[in-house]
This record gives structure tokens, C-alpha cells and sequence, in this order.
């Protein structure tokens, strides 16, 4: 089975969660975000508009730590149905939604969301160096959205603004913290052999430990940045004040 195949496969990823415990957040949480919700689409608009779209939720903790932000309407999908009852189960409440679908080809009418979320998902498709069924993803995005509406897009892909060409407009990139979880996560992989599953990483008591300790040192050295980057706008923000 081909890359492609596999991530637009059903059962690959009902296997896959069916054998994780827990929940798992690729990249970035709510924490890291914050400050992006908070300035294009705060919960105290959400509360008067339509549902927030989360599209291939996984397992992840992101819909649940947006609800708990204030955005009290969440529809979250994925194309896994063992994923999406685990986090129905864990997550049952009231205004949240979880739905199995796929990204590519949604049951959702035109113009029914203002704000779409993607956290890895069109990475995933863009793993097999096909934009084919990305592309399919990004025009369903903006098929399901209203006309003013907006999509948060997380990804480290270099090829996703190729995508996002035809009528959209960005409003802004900028560069996110990752999470504890996913800087441990990739100094792991960077320490495997090319192609390697990241659980031999675990089987690995040395590797682990020098992946921790070089995680430790890169989320000190991110803490600093976010630091500096604060005091240098509050250091901006008043001296317009007072000029």
C-alpha cells in the first residue's frame, strides 16, 4: 500500500488509535495558540456565530482545550471511527460534536462554519509528495466556510501556500512554540535511522534520557525567545504610548 493510500484509508488510522491509550497533540496545544485565538477569532465571537470546524481531530486534546477556552461550539471530525468514539466518550458535552468524515469529501452544506482549524492533518496528506488529495482538503475547507470566514492552519509543510492560492487571502504567518510533547517527540525521530518506527526509540533507555535532556534545553531556550519577544512589544506598545 502507497503512502497516499494508506493515509486516505479508513482502517490505517482505526488501527492506529485503536492501539494508542490517551490523548496526543502533534505540534502545538491550545497553550502554544492562545494568543492567535485570542486576536483573529476570540470566544466572545464565536459565541454569536456559527460552529468551529476541527477538522482531523485524531486524539487529539485541541477541541477540548478550546471548549474549555470559551468556544462552546465545536464540530470535530475525523475519517477514524475508533477515534472519534474515544474522544465522543471522553468528551460528551453539550455543544461539542464529533463526527466521522473525511477531510476531502465532507457532508457539511456550503458556508456552514466561520472558523476552521487544521493541526497536522494536511501534513499528513502531504506526506506522500502528492498534492492531490490536500488540494481535495482545502477546497472542502473553503466550500464548508462562510465568506468571511477563517481557517487556522498549523502545518510545517514548505509546499502548503501552494494550496491556499485560489481566492484565499493570508492574513498573517507566523512561527509557533511547539509543545513539550511534540519537542520530545522530535528529538526522538532525529536520533532514529531514516524510516525507523519511533517506538524502537522506547526501547532505548539511553536515548531517551539524551532526548529528554536536549528537549529540557530547547523548550528553556523557546521560553527565552517568548520572553524577549514580550517585553520587546511591551517595550514598543509604551513607548507609542508616551511619544
Amino acid at each position: 500500500m502507497t503512502t497516499v493510500e494508506r493515509y486516505a484509508n479508513p482502517d490505517f488510522w482505526d488501527a492506529r488509535f485503536q492501539g494508542s491509550e490517551g490523548l496526543f497533540d502533534w505540534y502545538a496545544t491550545y497553550a502554544e495558540l492562545k494568543d492567535t485565538f485570542e486576536e483573529f477569532y476570540p470566544a466572545e465571537q464565536s459565541k454569536q456565530s456559527s460552529p468551529v470546524l476541527v477538522v482531523g481531530c485524531g486524539n487529539s486534546a485541541f477541541s477540548s482545550e478550546l471548549y474549555a477556552a470559551g468556544y462552546l461550539h465545536i464540530t470535530s471530525i475525523d475519517i477514524s471511527a475508533s477515534a472519534i468514539s474515544k474522544m465522543q466518550e471522553q468528551f460528551n458535552l453539550p455543544g461539542m460534536s464529533w463526527q466521522v468524515m473525511d477531510a476531502t469529501a465532507m457532508s457539511f452544506q456550503d458556508g456552514t462554519f466561520n472558523l476552521a482549524v487544521d493541526k497536522g492533518t494536511l501534513d499528513a496528506m502531504m506526506t506522500s509528495g502528492s498534492d492531490e488529495i490536500a488540494g481535495a482538503m482545502v477546497s472542502e475547507i473553503w466550500r464548508v466556510l462562510q465568506p468571511d470566514g477563517l481557517l487556522i492552519l498549523i502545518s510545517h509543510s514548505g509546499k502548503r501556500l501552494k494550496l491556499l492560492t485560489d481566492g484565499w487571502q493570508c492574513l498573517e504567518l507566523r512561527r509557533c512554540r511547539l509543545s513539550p510533547q511534540a519537542t520530545f517527540i522530535n528529538m526522538l525521530r532525529s536520533k532514529l535511522p531514516p524510516g525507523a518506527p519511533l517506538r524502537d526509540a522506547f526501547q532505548q533507555p539511553e536515548l531517551l534520557q539524551e532526548a529528554g535532556e536536549e528537549a529540557k534545553q530547547a523548550l528553556r531556550k523557546m521560553a527565552f525567545i517568548d520572553a524577549f519577544r514580550v517585553f520587546k512589544a511591551r517595550t514598543v506598545k509604551n513607548g507609542a504610548c508616551t511619544s
